[in-house]
Order: structure tokens, then sequence, then C-alpha cells
């Protein structure tokens, strides 16, 4: 079953990321650099979504592991 936000919490998320609270992490993460659209874009997605992009991210670091692994056994 997808879980995803309500319009209202997507409003409240849209909020928080474009003007965070001053004194806040979110303000903190945003002086410091942090790209919080993407924190935004993320929360947009299901769980789901989430986790079967992060396991296509850590494909590419899996198979180099492998090769490292089989390089090392000779």
């Amino acid at each position: 079953m997808k879980k995803s936000m309500t319009p209202k919490q997507r409003k409240l998320a849209h909020e928080l990321i474009t003007n965070p609270p001053p004194g806040s992490k979110l303000a903190a993460a945003k002086e410091w650099g942090v790209d919080l659209t993407l924190l935004y874009a993320n929360l947009l997605r299901t769980p789901t979504e989430r986790a079967r992009s992060f396991a296509s991210m850590t494909r590419p670091f899996d198979n180099l592991r492998s090769r490292e692994k089989k390089t090392a056994q000779g």
C-alpha cells in the first residue's frame, strides 16, 4: 500500500523547506549549504519509492565491492 503525504502535509513541508524557522535545524542546514529542495523532493516519494531509489544508488558500490573480493581471492 502506498502512503504519500496529504496535501496539507505537502504544503507544510514546502513552507518549512522554503522558509525554515530561524534557529531551527532546517535553517542551520540551509545556512550550511544543504539543498533542502532535495529533502522535499524525497519526502514527496512513498517509503517504497525512497527505498528503491536508495537501493539503486548503492548498486554500483556493491558491484565494485564484489569485484574487489574477486581480485583479492586471485
